[in-house]
C-alpha cells in the first residue's frame, strides 16, 4: 500500500487545505473515475493523496490494470498538463504519456511508470551518461516543434536578459516592507548586483547556434523514470511544472547539480567532462555544429541554473497566502543567494 508523504510546513495554507478537503477530493475522484471509464477502466481500491504542497497535489488510484496518478497544479504552473500532452505527441518514448488532461484546471492523469532513478543509479557514471544522452535526444527531438504561446504561463528568459532579471528581483525584494519574508538584506543585494554584472558578461559571449526552446528546469533523479522493460535503461522524463522558455543547455547543469546533491560529493573533472561530451555529441550530430562552440555555450549557461529556478518560483508567489509565503520563502531566497554566490 502506498503511503502518503508527511505534510509540509505549508499544510495549513489555502492550497493544501483545499486539496485535502472532502469537497475537492470528491470532485477529483469523480473526474478520475469518468476519465478511466472512457477506457473501460475503474477505480478498484482506496485512493491516496500521496503528496500535497501549495504548488501541486498528487493523488494515486488503484485499478485492475495498475496504479494511475493524478496531479493538479497551483495556477502558477497551470501550463503543465497541456505541455505534457504536447510533449507526449512529439516524444512519446521519452516522456510520460497522459491518459487524460484538463488544461483549464491543470489536471493530469497518467499510468504508473514504475520506479524512478535510485541513489545507486545516480552514483553510477555509466547510468549518468545514459541519462544525459537521453536528455539531449529529447531536447533535440523537441527543438522547434513546440509553440510557447500555446502554453500560457511559460516564461521566456533569454540568457542576455538574466542579469536584468536578477537586478529587478533584488530591487523588488529590497523595496518590500520590513518583516516581509522575501525582503532582501543589503549584503545579498550587493552580491546579487555583482552576480548580475557577471551574468551580463558571460551571456554576451553565447552563440545563437542553439535557439531558445523548452528548458525543463527540473531534471532531478526523482523526476526520471528508470524504464528497464527492454533490458536496458531507457529514461523517461516527467514533472514539467518548473519549465520555462530559455536555453536548453541549462537543463543539463540542473541535473548535474542534483547528482552532486544525491551523492554528497563533487563530480570529478574526468566524470564531468565525460558527461559534457556524451551530452554534446547528441547536439553536435543533430545540429552539425562546431563542437568547440557548443562546449563554450555549455560552459557559459552553467551560471543560469539558479536564475531559472528563481524565475519559476516567482510564478507561484502571487498565489501564496501569507502562511504559505512564510513557510516557503526560504526556497526563492535560496535561489537568489545561489545566483549571488555561484557566478
Amino acid at each position: 500500500m502506498l503511503l502518503a508523504r508527511p505534510p509540509g510546513p505549508d499544510a495549513e495554507g489555502q492550497w493544501v487545505r483545499r486539496w485535502m478537503s472532502a469537497e475537492w477530493t470528491e470532485t477529483a475522484d469523480t473526474w478520475v473515475g469518468a476519465r478511466l471509464a472512457e477506457y473501460g477502466r475503474r477505480i478498484c481500491g482506496v485512493p491516496v493523496t500521496y503528496r500535497a504542497r501549495f504548488w501541486s497535489v498528487v493523488r494515486c488510484y488503484p485499478t485492475a490494470e495498475g496504479l494511475v496518478w493524478f496531479k493538479e497544479n497551483n495556477p502558477g504552473h497551470r501550463f503543465e498538463a497541456g505541455l505534457v500532452a504536447a510533449l507526449a505527441q512529439v516524444a512519446p518514448d521519452d516522456v510520460i504519456v497522459p491518459i487524460a488532461v484538463d488544461r483549464e484546471r491543470s489536471r493530469l492523469l497518467t499510468n504508473d511508470q514504475g520506479s524512478t532513478l535510485t541513489h545507486p543509479d545516480v552514483a553510477d557514471q555509466s547510468t549518468r551518461c545514459t541519462v544525459v544522452r537521453a536528455l539531449a535526444r529529447l531536447q533535440c527531438t523537441l527543438l522547434g516543434r513546440l509553440d510557447a504561446t500555446e502554453h500560457p504561463g511559460i516564461i521566456e528568459l533569454a540568457p542576455t536578459m538574466a542579469g536584468d532579471r536578477v537586478r529587478a528581483v533584488a530591487q523588488e525584494w529590497a523595496d518590500l516592507q520590513p518583516g516581509h519574508p522575501l525582503r532582501a538584506e543589503r549584503e545579498l543585494l550587493i552580491r546579487a548586483a555583482r552576480a548580475a554584472d557577471v551574468l551580463d558578461r558571460r551571456t554576451a559571449s553565447l552563440s545563437e547556434v542553439v535557439p531558445l526552446d523548452l528548458e525543463i528546469n527540473d531534471v532531478y533523479p526523482a523526476n526520471i523514470f528508470a524504464d528497464r522493460s527492454t533490458g536496458v535503461l531507457r529514461p523517461r522524463f516527467f514533472d514539467f511544472g518548473n519549465a520555462l522558455w530559455g536555453h536548453p543547455f541549462v537543463s543539463l547543469h540542473g541535473f548535474l547539480d542534483s547528482v552532486v546533491e544525491w551523492t554528497n560529493a563533487p563530480l570529478s573533472p574526468a566524470h564531468r567532462d565525460a558527461l559534457f561530451d556524451a551530452y554534446l555529441a547528441v547536439w553536435r550530430d543533430h545540429l552539425d555544429a562546431d563542437p568547440h562552440l557548443l562546449r563554450h555555450d555549455l560552459a557559459a549557461t552553467e551560471a543560469l541554473v539558479g536564475v531559472h529556478r528563481l524565475v519559476s518560483w516567482l510564478r507561484l508567489i502571487p498565489y501564496a497566502d501569507p502562511l504559505e509565503l512564510q513557510a516557503r520563502a526560504e526556497i526563492p531566497r535560496h535561489y537568489l543567494t545561489t545566483v549571488a554566490l555561484r557566478v
